[in-house]
């Protein structure tokens, strides 16, 4: 029936393009190619990807790789889109009802109304992100006490941290790193030849610990095998890849990789005297660098404005940025982020954010980024990983540059798990959103120094998710059914 009602919508597109049976392969591939992309535009998916996968196919029967290549890459950002807003609305009543048995009917409908709540209208009916559920409860700390298992762990993640508090009392202020932890972690992938096609070059890069600040004695052991590797660790860089490469009709077997990751890592304690903050200086590489709008964290005059309007009368960059951060606590409410959707429609992380006031630890983080870069203030979206619970899961957090101190981490997703536990005293609270700005844990593992840096070697396609490496970044130039990166993703481990 697919392969029915796609032939029929590029015989429609064939007709409405005035082609004449028999017109060559290049005109045909041209005509689907402009029809796909109005379908797009017009958010007819379905339609848009059977005309993009046919204009495909016809381009590279003429030798057409590049306009292949483009077709490829808009196919799978529908994919991307239609993945994350894939819910109908009574795909939606039906996983609420089962997250919130105890909540009424009506009650749960009404939530679906909520101009808050993420949807998507494409091929004209209504879709929901799929984590509206969850996010409701991140958006209602009531909400939230309904869960009891979500309130358990970040019950767990407070007693973890809270400790780091009294340590970083007893820190003396000329240390700001403390001993590190040391850590050892495997990485393994292993994906069935069936999964992956017959041919095609597959690229695709891991991310590992890189060197400098709180994280050193950085080790990449036990490579197996080595076939595949492209290029070694780029472990000294501003974002930690190994990379390889996979001529696919060379692939036997199953894909196979595995190594060791070894890293040391140092919690911090920033004690800062304002007064003492040298002047920046604003020709150095450093300052043009962070204090740019770029990629995802890009500066909007509304964005300007509001930076301006919450650091009011304060000049120092100590002061400024601390304003900055207890307006994100305040005003921005922990959510899941339709990522992968965002990039594809051109929309920028910190305006959404700014746009919505939901984000979670990266979009908090590159949002907090954009306001403080507004203001002249050098800062970043750093991050990687964290370890509360053992293993590596992903996390984004911020950091802010002072002259005569470095990179002073900021932490508002961290900060705010401590608002959605009722047990908390108001005090204890206070202190932690205080410790997460200037001080730092040390579960973490820095896999990049910024987000939307370029892959190592750079990636001839776009990969699923530009802005960070949380799992594998993958391209190949000859998979149509769906993204590689989650093929890989769903046959890769690191613990």
């Amino acid at each position: 029936a697919d392969r029915a009602a796609a032939a029929a919508t590029i015989a429609t597109a064939e007709r409405a393009a005035g082609l004449k049976a028999g017109a060559k392969p290049l005109v045909r591939a041209r005509a689907l190619h402009a029809a796909a992309r109005k379908a797009r535009a017009a958010r007819m998916y379905t339609r848009a990807s059977a005309l993009y996968e046919r204009a495909r196919e016809l381009y590279l029967t003429t030798g057409r790789r590049t306009p292949a290549r483009a077709c490829l890459t808009a196919l799978q950002d529908i994919y991307l889109i239609t993945g994350t807003y894939s819910a109908t609305r009574a795909d939606m009543l039906e996983a609420l009802a089962a997250m919130y048995p105890t909540v009424p009917a009506d009650r749960r409908a009404a939530w679906l109304d909520l101009p808050s709540t993420e949807s998507l209208r494409w091929d004209g009916v209504k879709h929901y992100f799929t984590d509206v559920p969850i996010n409701l409860a991140y958006r209602d700390v009531e909400l939230f006490q309904t869960l009891p298992d979500h309130v358990a762990g970040y019950e767990h993640a407070y007693d973890m941290l809270r400790s780091y508090i009294a340590d970083g009392l007893a820190a003396p202020p000329w240390q700001p790193y403390a001993e590190p932890r040391v850590y050892d972690f495997t990485q393994t992938l292993a994906v069935p030849r069936a999964e992956l096609p017959a041919t095609g070059d597959l690229r695709a890069w891991l991310p590992v610990p890189i060197i400098g600040g709180p994280q050193s004695d950085v080790r990449i052991t036990g490579m197996d095998p080595v076939t595949w590797v492209d290029r070694p660790p780029s472990i000294a860089d501003q974002i930690g890849l190994v990379t390889f490469r996979v001529p696919l009709a060379e692939l036997d077997d199953d894909l196979r990789l595995s190594f060791n990751v070894h890293y040391a890592h140092s919690a911090q304690y920033f004690k800062i005297r304002p007064s003492s903050v040298d002047p920046y200086d604003t020709d150095a590489a450093y300052y043009r660098r962070y204090t740019a709008s770029r990629g995802n964290t890009r500066i909007t005059p509304a964005i300007r404005r509001t930076a301006r309007r919450v650091a009011g009368s304060a000049k120092n960059p100590y002061y400024q940025a601390r304003r900055l951060y207890r307006y994100v606590l305040d005003e921005v409410k922990y959510s899941f982020m339709p990522h992968l959707a965002l990039w594809p429609r051109g929309q920028a992380e910190s305006v959404y954010v700014h746009q919505r006031k939901y984000g979670d630890c990266g979009a908090q983080s590159m949002y907090f980024t954009a306001l403080c870069r507004s203001l002249g203030i050098p800062a970043r979206t750093t991050g990687g990983f964290q370890t509360f619970k053992g293993t590596p899961s992903g996390h984004f957090w911020a950091e802010f540059y002072l002259p005569g101190y470095g990179w002073i981490p900021v932490d508002p997703t961290a900060a705010t798990l401590v608002d959605y536990l009722e047990t908390v005293p108001p005090a204890d609270k206070a202190a932690f959103h205080d410790f997460f700005f200037g001080s730092q844990d040390d579960l973490r593992l820095v896999v990049q120094k910024d987000t939307d840096l370029p892959l190592i070697p750079r990636a001839t396609m776009r990969p699923a998710l530009p802005l960070a490496v949380q799992m594998p970044a993958a391209t190949c130039d000859s998979f149509t059914d769906g993204v590689p990166g989650f093929v890989l993703g769903e046959y890769w481990a690191f613990e």
